[in-house]
């Protein structure tokens, strides 16, 4: 009898090495942990056949997902998926909450089952032992369990079986889990946890496969942060990255029923939605992702900065059919909507392909114009609004541009910063103005306009500093012109560099006054030496009542604020009339001067004009005007068309 035993006991234990190899060898092989956890059931129930077998996983949250039990219907694991561990949840929910074998003789009567009892009896399982699964760091992360169809006790054979199966899970769990480390970080950002690109194209035929056969729409959304790159820059990585975790948080719960969502860069997101009913539903998901992203974030240490976002939008299949057209596509609306200066979305079209290698040739052609020699400074007079005695001169930039002419700077500047030229160019605006007003009368400042995208870089202000000192312009001369777009993605950087470039003696103007989204809570943040209403509100501020109020308002703002104000756009001795009953300091506009070469104004700076100065960049249309100052008991100003456009007499 005795050796009987024996035999059977060394036969399990045969069998056992047997099932250990197999499950190893499929653990190996990379099947999916269900599966590998099905086989091991079901050769446990061959070599202990009056047990049910069942694994459970523990999430990291403490909650059981079933993993196999081939021998029970599906709706009861099902039953069990997501509950709870504790200590009266069954037998596999109190083993893994205690770390301990649970063994239950009665399902009928044991409290433990109470909530969880009727499934199991409707099956006939009346007993269950259950024994904790723990990873080699005695973390409890799966339960195996053998249940009974009599109210009865596990065997000794059955416990060892179950001791060298939980083992088993170990391993398989373990591994999976590192498998699925692996692949995240294959296939996922470890920064917003969102997908990457490598997921991007592993998923995306599927999606496009299963769109086409039930004949669905698919939108590629391609998301661009508006102002991130400013921000990463002058705050740092540590707070760039925080504000990415913001944003890809909202982008998740506008974005919650996409196909996938993933991260392609720095800060360049794409989205893949399938269309439920009609295109409509891409419009409201675009105009709701840039609602949702255009706003205050509030980081580290209660720092606000302001992010916007831009997305082009291309859809399967019109606009293409594979992840590379597609995302060209996208790409190509997402580069209209930037082209326009502000956050927003477009949908591709055809036409937008001519439009972006017109766009591109066009801004190659702004990155070679400094080398080039194509840029060149005109100057326009600022005066007392009451003397009319010139105090100095705006320096505005002109590009003659071989092909197509004069080109606005309005069409120009965007292009430039757009492409990385404005540095360039905004260091050769710059420094000729230092140099030009070098030989001015020391009486005459020079006003020059500065890009957000120039202020935001770190050494601006030891740039300026460089070019005061290669130039010798006293610094107290030159004036620095910003308008409140400055301000919109990151006002602490821009207001640190402004105070550096006042604590050099330049003085800094808030131009375009009135028409940005917060003038008063701006000019607050940082005292501006000079205000300059837009001109805008000066054209017609003699006919229109409101006009005149909000120019009125703005007066009053500067008197109790103690800062000059400026009037951009005077051209009608009517308009300098009511600026000076408004108090207005100082006028620019074509009444006082046009835009022209500094040697046209050769009788205020005091330097004879030059021969190359005559040409070739000149805007000829009328001769400039200029406003003589009042004679004694007139009550009009006389207005002349002087030769060469000269002005009055400085001041």
């Amino acid at each position: 009898m005795g050796v009987r035993k024996v035999s059977r006991s060394r036969t399990v234990e045969d069998r056992l090495k047997d099932i250990q190899h197999e499950i190893l060898i499929a653990v190996a092989s990379g099947k999916p942990l269900p599966e590998v956890m099905a086989l091991l059931c079901k050769r446990a129930e061959k070599i202990a056949p009056n047990a049910i077998c069942s694994i459970l996983r523990v999430d990291s949250s403490g909650r059981l997902r079933p993993l196999a039990a081939p021998s029970l219907p599906d709706a009861y694991s099902q039953g069990i998926e997501g509950v709870e561990i504790g200590p009266m949840v069954g037998s596999c929910g109190s083993a893994a909450y205690y770390g301990e074998p649970v063994e239950v003789t009665s399902i009928k009567t044991d409290p433990r089952w109470a909530v969880y009892r009727e499934p199991a009896l409707a099956l006939g399982l009346k007993a269950c032992w259950s024994s904790p699964i723990k990873s080699h760091d005695d973390r409890v992360i799966g339960t195996f369990a053998f249940y009974f169809r009599t109210t009865r006790r596990a065997s000794k054979l059955e416990k060892r079986i179950v001791e060298r199966c939980a083992h088993l899970c170990t391993l398989a769990i373990q591994h999976w889990a590192a498998q699925n480390r692996i692949r995240r970080l294959a296939f996922r950002d470890p920064l917003t946890g969102l997908g990457n690109r490598a997921l991007l194209v592993e998923k995306f035929p599927t999606i496009l496969e299963r769109a086409r056969s039930r004949g669905k729409e698919v939108a590629v959304f391609y998301v661009d942060i508006d102002g991130f790159r400013t921000i990463n820059a002058q705050q740092g990585h540590k707070i760039g990255d925080q504000l990415l975790t913001n944003i890809s948080r909202r982008i998740r719960n506008v974005a919650a029923d996409a196909d996938l969502i993933a991260r392609l860069g720095a800060d360049e997101f794409l989205i893949v939605r399938t269309a439920r009913e009609s295109r409509a539903e891409f419009e409201a998901m675009a105009v709701e992702l840039t609602d949702a992203l255009r706003d205050r974030y509030v980081l580290e240490a209660g720092l606000e900065v302001r992010a916007a976002a831009s997305v082009g939008v291309a859809c399967f299949p019109d606009d293409g059919e594979d992840l590379d057209a597609l995302m060209g596509h996208a790409d190509t609306a997402l580069s209209r909507v930037k082209s326009g200066g502000r956050a927003g979305h477009a949908f591709y079209t055809a036409r937008m392909d001519a439009e972006k290698r017109a766009r591109r040739a066009f801004e190659r052609d702004v990155s070679a114009a400094v080398k080039a020699g194509q840029l060149s400074l005109v100057f326009q007079p600022q005066a007392d609004a009451h003397s009319c005695a010139v105090r100095g001169f705006e320096a505005l930039l002109r590009w003659n541009h071989p092909i197509h002419g004069f080109v606005s700077p309005a069409k120009f500047i965007p292009a430039a910063e757009a492409c990385g030229a404005i540095e360039d160019i905004g260091t050769f605006v710059l420094r000729e103005a230092l140099l030009q007003a070098a030989k001015w009368r020391k009486n005459l400042r020079v006003a020059v306009n500065v890009s957000p995208a120039q202020i935001i870089r770190a050494d601006f202000a030891k740039h300026v500093e460089g070019l005061l000192a290669e130039t010798g312009v006293d610094p107290g001369r030159l004036e620095i012109e910003v308008t409140e777009s400055l301000f919109i993605y990151d006002a602490g950087a821009a207001l640190n560099t402004l105070q550096r470039v006042k604590a050099l003696g330049v003085s800094v103007a808030m131009d375009d006054f009135g028409t940005g989204y917060s003038s008063l809570s701006t000019l607050r943040a940082f005292p501006f030496d000079r205000i300059k209403i837009d001109r805008s509100f000066i054209f017609d501020m003699v006919t229109n009542a409101d006009a005149a109020a909000i120019v009125n308002s703005i007066m009053g703002l500067g008197r109790a604020l103690g800062r000059p104000v400026v009037a951009e756009g005077v051209e009608t001795r009517d308009q300098l009339d009511l600026l000076q009953v408004q108090g207005c300091n100082e006028v620019q506009g074509y009444l006082i001067g046009k835009p022209l070469p500094i040697g046209s104004y050769s009788n205020i700076t005091g330097v004879e004009e030059e021969a190359s100065q005559a040409t070739p960049h000149q805007e000829p249309e009328r001769p400039a005007v200029v406003v003589a100052p009042p004679r004694r008991g007139g009550d009009m100003l006389s207005v002349v068309a002087p030769k060469r456009g000269h002005a009055i007499a400085s001041g």
